[in-house]
């Protein structure tokens, strides 16, 4: 036994290179079951790479009365080729033991869990009465802080990882009378998500009854770390927002955390990354229109959060687009006099920026590609007499004629009854329906672009009878 414990300690010691510390996480290592000391460990936090040797290092010290040689016995079905428990007197009633797993190279100690109970040590008393006190104790002396040492798959260094909840417990003849102490080791599911546009997470999560709260925090997936977010005091508690910066994907997880009566915390496992993406919202409504024969105006429906729109353009709707307009103003809906030449035809389209978490701009999607078309006609309507009523306008710019649509309803379904394919022909007199039914018209322009007719919006519509 001794020369296995050798052997690997020069496997963690001397082909690796020197310790690295990292941050651990779980619940308390060590728990009384009745006069039974049961010995677990948590996964040190972030941690996503196979561990395929373990080491751990505990110290019995007999306070009162007196024992034997403690004994350790390993849980069954521990994935590992090695397991090894060294115990070895430290002088008048003090044992140390040193307890080693050590697998293959892709033989993950803990099984793709976050948690492992290693086993059970037990103890020999030969008194009537005793109270024999075990704590987790860290490489080397034993007045080191609790720790963990332990390799990955990868093999390049042996790590430490602290244990912050390994507290020392003390068995004592009156715990065999005393119930299982189950540890606190609840995993919440967690969600959040973003209504599209918004910039406002929303998270839930499960209740844990006996939580008295939970904390959540912000993953940084790269470097596998945790930043604390939230403290959320109250188990009934399951809901949170907040609002974070436009142009990311955010992660995030939690943990419940159970208040103990002499002040301190227990805390759950960390739940699995609930990742979301905040975007700026598409541009929608675009709709550019010529303000003349050399110039276009256009509108657009203003974007929560945006801080300014950026216009492009292009001779082709699917060529490649130059900017030529940045509106520095995220609550300006419209821009007026962008040159465009009298009979060439542009693609237009809008994208919404604001500033990420970095402090660089980031882009909402682009708008749908529009060219620019005809303004909108301002339709009048004279009745002749019951059977004829005439439809008139004013020549709209760059048109290249005029549609004329009439409905029985004014919010029913439209049919074109005319086309005029001159522009400067701006009156029509229709024949009205018999009878006495309602008759409802609108008009709208239309310019040749690329062989058809790019018509432009609908006139309001009009009541003949």
């Amino acid at each position: 036994m001794k020369n296995i414990i050798k052997y690997l300690c020069l496997l963690f010691f001397c082909i690796f290179a020197i310790p690295a510390a990292v941050e651990a996480a779980g619940t308390n290592s060590l728990t009384v079951e009745n006069n039974k000391v049961a010995v677990s460990v948590s996964i040190p936090e972030g941690k996503t790479e196979t561990i395929t040797s373990l080491r751990m290092q505990l110290l019995v010290t007999i306070t009162s009365g007196s024992m034997g040689e403690p004994k350790f016995q390993f849980e069954n079905g521990l994935p590992s080729i090695i397991q090894d428990a060294a115990i070895s007197s430290k002088g008048e009633n003090i044992y140390a033991v040193d307890l080693v797993l050590s697998g293959k190279k892709d033989q993950d100690i803990f099984g793709g869990s976050e948690y492992v109970r290693l086993g059970t040590l037990s103890f020999q008393p030969t008194s009537k009465t005793y109270e024999i006190k075990v704590e987790v104790v860290g490489d080397g002396d034993d007045g080191q802080e609790p720790s963990v040492t332990y390799v990955d798959a990868n093999g390049l260094s042996a790590m430490t990882a602290p244990l912050a909840d390994a507290e020392p417990v003390t068995v004592t003849e009156a715990n065999q009378e005393q119930p299982v102490q189950k540890p606190f080791n609840p995993k919440v599911k967690l969600t959040a998500s973003v209504k599209k546009g918004s910039n406002r997470v929303n998270f839930k999560w499960e209740k844990v009854d006996e939580a008295d709260g939970y904390v959540l925090y912000r993953f940084d997936t790269k470097a596998k770390k945790c930043t604390l977010l939230k403290t959320i005091k109250g188990a009934d508690i399951t809901t949170y927002a907040k609002t974070f910066p436009y142009g990311s994907t955010y992660a995030f997880k939690i943990r419940a955390f159970k208040e103990n009566a002499d002040g301190s915390v227990k805390y759950g496992y960390y739940s699995s990354a609930a990742k979301v993406k905040v975007s700026l919202a598409q541009v929608t409504e675009f709709s550019p229109q010529y303000q003349s024969t050399s110039k276009v105006r256009m509108s657009w429906k203003k974007v929560d959060g945006a801080k300014g729109y950026q216009i492009y353009r292009s001779t082709k709707k699917n060529g490649k687009y130059k900017l030529v307009k940045t509106i520095k103003k995220g609550k300006v809906t419209s821009c007026s006099n962008i040159k465009h030449p009298d009979g060439e035809v542009y693609y237009y389209k809008i994208r919404a920026y604001a500033v990420g978490s970095t402090g660089a701009q980031v882009y909402g999607s682009y708008s749908a590609k529009q060219s620019a078309a005809p303004q909108q006609p301002k339709l009048r309507l004279k009745k002749k007499s019951t059977k004829q009523v005439t439809l008139s306008w004013k020549k709209v710019v760059r048109a290249d004629g005029y549609a004329i649509y009439r409905s029985s309803s004014k919010s029913g379904k439209y049919v074109c009854v005319k086309t005029i394919k001159d522009a400067n022909v701006t009156s029509f007199t229709a024949k009205l329906p018999k009878g006495k039914k309602s008759c409802y018209y609108k008009v709208c322009a239309f310019e040749k672009q690329n062989g058809k007719n790019r018509m432009g919006a609908y006139s309001a519509v009009k009541k003949a009878r």
